[in-house]
């Protein structure tokens, strides 16, 4: 049971680290990558918290599936979907 959760944290720190690289060329590539980290550090809640306050924060554009990604890790994480940055970004979905 334990290697299955490790197997499961694991690939949930990925998924993680893949939305954060999604933004490289949208948001600065430091803070970013200083958001991303935190995830090394067992924090995966926060580096994902991160991430949407900043794409929130500095309005960055997303797309649908980049909208989709981000509420399914919501909900892998067990966070509140109705947090302000996850809200907020449902408006900076490209049309």
């Amino acid at each position: 049971m334990y290697i299955n959760k490790g197997k499961a944290m694991y690939e949930l720190d990925c998924k993680i680290k893949e939305f954060g690289a999604l933004f490289f060329d949208r948001m600065d590539t430091e803070m970013l990558q200083d958001a991303i980290r935190y995830v090394e550090h067992g924090e995966r809640g926060l580096a994902f918290e991160t991430i949407c306050d900043h794409i929130s924060e500095y309005d960055i554009p997303i797309t649908e599936e980049e909208y989709a990604r981000a509420l399914s890790l919501c909900n892998d994480l067990e966070l509140d979907f109705n947090d302000i940055s996850i809200v907020h970004m449902k408006s900076l979905i490209l049309k």
